[in-house]
């Protein structure tokens, strides 16, 4: 089984120096390593968060950059190791901490993602006024965030909501996120794309709105692998079912009609095609679960204490997430926000 928690499968080593300049600089280096996982495709790690390159004779497949920093490191380790360009870059969606450092590869790579990316990353149109924690961070209420008074998240990725660069941050800035480093693809997809090179191939498969809208799986036939930031977890919960557990279950569904062994995430373990299938279990217990609890009169309070899903105790953040996934399910069923 091939299953390698962070800890004992990757070698720490020092990285290189030249960080963005419009990020805070990190106190003190992550952990990052690479290991091979079959053949010539390998996982590299960044702290917790993880990406996967497939080396060809004519160059490196690889997908998300994850930050500049890592990217800087990656590229000179790939130099040392294996001689060969990066060719392509393929993201499995938008999110900056997977996402972000693209320009450290753009002087040899074409960028992949799938075609609502552009939708993500295009500040809102219209008049949007800071609301919520962003407002409440408007100190001198001029209504936009300047940098003294930003808080938490966003003080420490100040410069990646700063589309313009002018150290003020607008409520269409805040409402779109931290993406101003995402380097945008500048190849699309709709369905599905491959991409061949060396004589290696990957397929990248849309698995509709689970997670993000532009959300895809990397599949490697040949390697009988998939990578998948954010939607396939090895004993660990997913963060959120947005916008639906619907949407989750379909988006497993479509991993699971892959052929594949190696399930590699962007997250913690990587594992194999049977850890796949049991978060799509995982989901689907909840959902029934939660669907007899209603159809019983049973109050959101009593399902969960009633529906402990004791299969998945094992489970990385199990006692943080079972309850707010059971009224996640809850409202998506009753129809509520």
């Amino acid at each position: 089984m091939f299953m390698l928690r962070s800890a004992l499968m990757l070698t720490i080593v020092v990285a290189i120096g030249g960080a963005f300049p419009h990020t805070a600089a990190a106190q003190t280096t992550p952990p990052r390593g690479i290991v091979k996982i079959t053949g010539e495709l390998y996982r590299a790690q960044n702290d917790n968060h993880y990406t996967v390159f497939l080396v060809t004779p004519d160059g490196i497949i690889m997908s998300d950059p994850i930050n500049r920093e890592f990217s800087r490191w990656l590229k000179a380790e790939m130099a040392t190791r294996f001689k060969v360009p990066v060719r392509y870059v393929l993201y499995t969606h938008h999110d900056w901490d997977h996402a972000s450092g693209g320009v450290v590869w753009a002087d040899t790579a074409e960028f992949v993602g799938h075609r609502n990316m552009f939708e993500t990353l295009a500040l809102p149109g219209g008049v949007h006024p800071l609301a919520g924690g962003s407002l409440k961070m408007d100190a001198n209420q001029n209504g936009v965030i300047e940098k003294s008074e930003a808080t938490g998240d966003t003080a420490q990725r100040f410069w990646l909501f700063d589309e313009n660069r002018d150290g003020l941050l607008s409520g269409a800035e805040m409402a779109r996120g931290a993406l101003s480093d995402v380097y945008p693809p500048n190849v699309t997809f709709a369905d599905r794309h491959t991409v061949t090179l060396g004589g290696k191939r990957v397929v990248m498969v849309h698995l509709g709105n689970a997670h993000a809208p532009d959300s895809a799986v990397l599949h490697f036939p040949d390697e009988r692998a998939v990578f998948s930031a954010d939607i396939v977890q090895v004993k660990r919960l997913p963060g959120g079912l947005a916008p639906n557990v619907g949407d989750w279950i379909d988006a497993l569904k479509t991993v699971l009609s892959l052929d594949f062994e190696h399930a590699l995430t962007g997250h913690a373990l990587a594992g194999t095609r049977a850890d796949a299938e049991g978060l799509l279990r995982y989901l689907q217990d909840i959902s029934t679960g939660v669907a007899a609890g209603i159809g019983a009169g049973r109050t959101l309070a009593e399902i969960q204490k009633s529906l402990t899903l004791d299969a998945y105790k094992g489970y990385d953040r199990y006692d943080m997430l079972r309850a707010e996934h059971i009224a996640q399910v809850y409202r998506t069923i009753k129809g509520t926000k």
